[in-house]
């Protein structure tokens, strides 16, 4: 029997986020018409929370603690000013546990434990990548020797730990070896985990190739932030990454290739009790490129003047002055004044991906359980929650886009549960 158990402290914080950002989305229904009663996304995530709580009352034995010592509870709310931002990724893993309500039907109550687990030690493994690369001087081929010798280790089968504790210590910075044994921990617990899944072997590939798309992406960072900016060189490389429609711009199909979403889904999937088809596997990857887009976007609209501050042109920001700073070779004096008009054109192009996510998802898989209508309205609460309380006008104005998107799938969805019913009330 596979196990592996996570502490009751971080289990509890994902439980925390969950109702903290479950209950921000209700009351968006008060200000926005979706289509659908604000029940059903109630009862999406009061099922989560319900389940993290399943996790945390059958956990016991030795844990695997994820939270930085001594790191201020208050900590969490905000970013901390540390090697990894812990309250982050697990504000993202809180994202992550709720597409499990896709699949919680068709995992029995343990592989759906394990699916919870697995999704949030990959969330934190990939913060803490993307928080090492971002603050570390690493090369482009460093950072994506970081990246490979991770990922490709937590699917590995033939898995050795200290082999991955040898090449561990010699690719990381010296000054950030104090996540050493976190990352070694985290690696063999997930690899435990995928390995004893039911189908993780057969979505071997898929995970391998989700995660050369996301070490390629990641790696290519190195170009957005100084010393070594060139958005010149992105462009030309970015370029020929492939996407689903010719209109998707090469800093957008950068956007999927950075974002990791995808691996959540694959994962969940891994825990399923029967196989997975080829045909649900294409229809869910493809929705899925358009909501990693939208993910991307949205935390680099967020993260925008930080990031410049820290030194780094995110995405957000190359597409809304990609002629401007294609120019630079530092930041040095740079300023940026962005507008309203600059968000509101940002969120437009968003919206769109968003409408596309959510009519891929639908188009060849049934949704009677609104799974997607729930999702599509909790991307951007996950996403921009550091904007709640002091910035919600912007967050209404993206949730104002999307909307109709959801508005009129919310009604496909009602009919096709109208349709399942009808016989079955005839044969009554």
């Amino acid at each position: 029997m596979v196990s592996v158990e996570l502490g009751t402290d971080d289990l509890e914080l994902v439980a925390r986020f969950v109702l903290r950002l479950g209950g921000y989305a209700e009351g968006l229904f008060d200000y926005h018409d979706f289509g659908f009663e604000k029940q059903v996304l109630q009862n999406h995530i009061t099922q989560v929370e319900e389940d993290i709580r399943r996790v945390i009352n059958t956990s016991g034995g030795s844990a695997l603690n994820l939270r930085p010592p001594n790191l201020p509870v208050d900590a969490i709310w905000e970013e901390a000013d540390e090697t990894w931002n812990y309250g982050q990724s697990l504000r993202f893993a809180a994202g992550a546990s709720m597409i499990t309500e896709r699949y919680r039907e068709r995992m029995t109550p343990e592989n759906l434990r394990r699916a919870f687990i697995a999704k949030i030690l990959h969330e934190c493994q990939a913060g803490i990548l993307d928080d090492l690369v971002d603050k570390g001087r690493y090369t482009f081929i460093e950072a994506k020797d970081l990246y490979h010798h991770c990922f490709a280790s937590m699917i590995d089968p033939g898995f050795d730990l200290n082999s991955f504790r040898r090449e561990l210590a010699l690719i990381l910075k010296q000054e950030q070896l104090g996540m050493f044994d976190l990352m070694t921990n985290i690696t063999a617990a997930f690899n435990k985990l995928y390995l004893g899944s039911p189908n993780g072997q057969d979505l071997f590939y898929e995970m391998e190739r989700v995660n050369e798309r996301v070490i390629l992406g990641q790696a290519l960072t190195m170009f957005h932030k100084q010393p070594t900016l060139d958005i010149p060189k992105l462009r030309r490389i970015s370029s020929g990454f492939s996407a689903p429609d010719p209109d998707v711009a090469w800093h957008e199909r950068l956007a999927n290739y950075v974002s990791h979403a995808t691996n959540h889904s694959v994962i969940d999937m891994c825990f399923l009790s029967d196989p997975v088809s080829p045909a649900e596997l294409h229809s869910t990857t493809r929705a899925w490129y358009y909501y990693d887009v939208v993910i991307v976007h949205l935390n680099n609209i967020v993260g925008v003047q930080k990031d410049l501050r820290s030194g780094l042109v995110n995405l957000a920001l190359i597409s809304m002055r990609e002629e401007e700073v294609s120019r630079l070779t530092n930041l040095q004096g740079y300023n940026l004044n962005l507008t309203v008009r600059d968000y509101e054109d940002q969120f437009a192009r968003t919206a769109e991906f968003s409408r596309r996510a959510i009519r891929a998802a639908t188009r060849d898989l049934e949704d009677g359980a609104m799974f997607y209508p729930f999702i599509t309205i909790m991307i951007p609460v996950v996403m921009m929650a550091d904007w709640i309380g002091n910035r919600d006008n912007l967050i209404h104005e993206y949730l104002r886009m999307i909307a109709p998107a959801i508005r009129d799938n919310g009604q496909e969805g009602r009919q096709v549960v109208a349709e399942i019913a009808r016989p079955a009330v005839r044969a009554r």
